[in-house]
């Protein structure tokens, strides 16, 4: 991906982005499942690393933990993968929420 379409996709957002390192299932239409990593979310997304690649487009399940005042709760969310970038050992990709 070039330089200028990364400053693109980062202009895009309208929500700021918090660090959110930890493993996520991800679920996708074909009903596969796999841990991934999680790099950081916002209220509309979610930036994601895994070592096999995404489609534009492609629908996911994701699953994982959050702590709000003080108690974890456990968020099921479905998602739609807008981009996808070569990474080192894999890929990282951002979903938004649905």
């Amino acid at each position: 991906m070039e330089i200028m379409e990364k400053m693109e996709i980062h202009e895009k957002r309208k929500h700021r982005r918090t660090s959110f390192r930890r493993e996520i299932i991800m679920n996708s239409v074909d009903g596969k499942s796999a841990v991934i990593h999680a790099r950081d979310i916002s209220t509309s997304g979610i930036g994601l690393f895994a070592e096999l690649p995404r489609t534009r487009g492609e629908l996911l399940r994701l699953q994982f933990d959050l702590i709000q005042n003080g108690k974890k709760r456990q968020v099921n969310i479905a998602g739609e993968v807008k981009h996808v970038e070569l990474a080192e050992h894999g890929y990282n990709f951002g979903v938004r929420f649905l």
